[in-house]
């Protein structure tokens, strides 16, 4: 067996939607924060229930977030975020609004909780 064989067509999609999204968003208007004063909120491909899950942050406080961002940086305080959940299983999507008290400094990650089928539930946990 060749290393092709054992990476082959159906290894680069995942890997390709694993890297797809890997950017850092400013998600608000006006100077950059100082370091330590903004928080971040991060939204990484993961497995939950031992299916590949996806999350994709749609908007901030009604701001749309870009295609490419996997992460955004925001100014402290109260946060909406609508995050989009997807199971890749079933091709399953499933629209989430997140509230959310940020503290300047911290980084979070979105974590979903998920069937074979559907998303149920997405939370925002400290990273």
């Amino acid at each position: 067996m060749t290393s092709q064989a054992a990476f082959g067509p159906p290894f680069f999609p995942i890997v390709a939607a694993l890297l797809a999204g890997c950017a850092t968003e400013r998600a608000y208007d006006g100077p950059p924060l100082p370091a330590g004063e903004s928080a971040t909120v991060r939204a990484d491909p993961f497995v939950s229930a031992g299916l590949p899950v996806q999350l994709r942050i749609r908007s901030v406080d009604g701001r749309e977030v870009g295609l490419s961002a996997s992460k955004v940086e925001l100014p402290p305080g109260r946060r909406v975020l609508l995050v989009d959940c997807r199971v890749a299983e079933s091709g399953s999507v499933r629209r989430f609004t997140v509230e959310a008290e940020l503290d300047p400094g911290r980084r979070y990650r979105l974590a979903a909780e998920a069937t074979a089928r559907n998303c149920e539930a997405v939370r925002l946990i400290d990273d």
